[in-house]
């Protein structure tokens, strides 16, 4: 694999055009790339190469907060593999980039030497497929590639060592909630954090997939421990403020995102936990304009644009639930596409828009990366009833196929 040591310059100052002279003369056992917005540097993460990531910012902000979550989906939580180049981290700063698994903070004196030994060092450790760092990498760019069967099948090549490797089982909690197995993903995330209590992403997570699975009051406690610890996490505020509209708690909802747009106001998960309080209030409209602004929705909301879909399609209202599945379908992270996919069949199913229901079909499967028992019997429950309706000349009663949420 051709991997590559990211440096990216957030300070504004215009570092990186500068860099090339001084990087070639330290031996990164890869090539470096630079950038200097978070757009570019986003982009090269996406691209599937990167196994380090250094981030020159002099205290913490969005674009921060935007690579490392980046760094997280698309290499790992691997805080050896990170590091930030800052003479004076502030407590919060600190705290900030704690929330994501990062740990180091280089001197602006010996950036290219610590960069440079950091980036040997991750080569060395994913070169041996044996390492719990080249398989916590392995796993998540699977996971990434959203083809559920491959992310089983990576997930089963583990072996044992999640059990006693705190990364490698934050890992596979993310492949569980990848498969949609989020009350195992949840027993994942508690074995990841018992562990390691101090590793916070872990937590984090066990906090979501617990909301995701009902279980709200537990969700709470582990939430609410974590925000008194730093109360400048966006995701978390936003996640306390989603288990308060579960709870019918609207006003302590608004309370934490108004907290989170502080932080940041263009936060995908600020506009999530906005939108989650105007669906749970009627205004559906409004919701459907902040879904135009989000990215990367994750299994919480996610579950609930399903759940909202299901009840448009049950309720008569087949083209209302296909036109949120389309805005659904572009936000949503790519591995839980393919439920969007299979309740627009249903839904389209209801309508009896047969053909338009096989395309849903053909691409959740495509998407799945595998066909499923489940959409092996609506396929061909599709198939019968279109040959039924052509040769009565008239619908037929239709067997009920639950939806996915």
């Amino acid at each position: 694999m051709d991997w590559t040591c990211l440096v990216v310059d957030l300070t504004g100052t215009g570092m990186a055009a500068g860099w090339g002279e001084a990087v070639q003369a330290h031996d990164f056992g890869m090539p470096v790339k630079t950038a200097s917005s978070l757009d570019e540097a986003q982009a090269l993460l996406a691209a599937g190469q990167v196994l380090t990531q250094v981030i020159f910012a002099t205290e913490h902000s969005p674009d921060v907060m935007a690579l490392l979550k980046a760094f997280q989906a698309n290499v790992g939580c691997i805080s050896e593999f990170q590091a930030v180049v800052c003479d004076e981290p502030a407590p919060a700063f600190i705290a900030g980039v704690f929330e994501y698994g990062l740990e180091q903070f280089f001197p602006n004196n010996t950036w290219l030497a610590d960069a440079a030994g950091m980036s040997r060092e991750a080569v060395r450790l994913v070169n041996d497929p044996t390492t719990a760092e080249a398989k916590t990498v392995s796993l998540t760019r699977t996971i990434r590639s959203a083809d559920q069967a491959a992310i089983t099948r990576a997930e089963e090549a583990l072996g044992d060592i999640a059990d006693h490797d705190y990364r490698v089982a934050f890992a596979k909690g993310k492949a569980a909630e990848a498969t949609g197995q989020y009350e195992r993903a949840s027993n994942v995330f508690a074995g990841a954090r018992a562990m390691n209590k101090m590793f916070r992403p872990s937590a984090a997570s066990l906090g979501e997939t617990l909301l995701v699975t009902g279980k709200v009051d537990e969700a709470l406690k582990v939430l609410a421990t974590l925000e008194r610890t730093n109360p400048f996490d966006v995701e978390r505020k936003a996640n306390l403020a989603a288990a308060y509209v579960e709870k019918g708690d609207f006003e302590t909802a608004m309370k934490f995102v108004e907290q989170a747009a502080l932080l940041s106001p263009g936060n995908s998960r600020v506009l999530e936990a906005r939108a989650q309080v105007l669906l749970c209030t009627g205004k559906i409209g409004d919701a459907f304009k902040l879904m135009d602004d989000m990215s990367e929705v994750g299994p919480f909301f996610a579950a609930k644009l399903n759940e909202l879909g299901i009840q448009l399609s049950q309720a008569g209202k087949g083209k209302s639930a296909l036109a949120l599945y389309q805005k659904a379908h572009k936000i949503v992270r790519s591995e839980l596409k393919y439920k969007i996919s299979l309740n627009a069949a249903l839904a389209c199913r209801r309508l009896k828009a047969w053909d338009m229901a096989l395309k849903f079909v053909n691409r959740c499967e495509k998407e799945f990366g595998a066909s499923f028992p489940k959409l092996v019997k609506i396929r061909e429950s599709i198939a019968a009833l279109k040959a039924q309706e052509a040769k009565a000349g008239g619908p037929k009663a239709k067997p009920d196929l639950e939806e996915a949420g």
